[in-house]
């Protein structure tokens, strides 16, 4: 009799494994969809170049999204304050299950590491010795 017990327990053990691995999969797939549909929404608002980084967590019922955005390296700070609180904005209004959005401003760089503003190579350059 132990045995059919041992069984079942290792047939409900094996069913428990296998449901909570179909239920991670589809909550990564659910957020990784939102954090999709986030980014193509924030992409499109005047001022926003990039997003560099978009997470979206969920919070019981609700959803709490992390963004790192860059804007135009020439704007002002107040400016960038500005294109991040309509970006919070529209996302708030957006998305019904979003409770909350934190809004990273950095600024567009694509050739970090900066480059010196001295385009001469060290080859091109006379030296007193010569």
């Amino acid at each position: 009799m132990s045995t059919d017990v041992d069984k079942g327990k290792g047939i409900l053990q094996r069913l428990k494994q296998f449901f909570r691995g179909k239920q991670r999969t589809a909550n990564e797939a659910g957020r990784l969809e939102k954090s999709d549909d986030i980014k193509n929404v924030v992409l499109r608002i005047n001022g926003v170049i990039a997003v560099e980084a978009c997470e979206a967590r969920e919070q019981g019922h609700y959803v709490v999204a992390t963004l790192t955005i860059n804007v135009n390296p020439r704007i002002t700070v107040q400016e960038g304050h500005e294109i991040a609180q309509r970006v919070r904005w529209l996302l708030m209004h957006r998305f019904t299950h979003l409770s909350d959005a934190v809004i990273y401003v950095k600024p567009f760089v694509p050739e970090y590491p900066y480059k010196s503003n001295d385009t001469s190579s060290q080859e091109e350059m006379t030296t007193i010795l010569q």
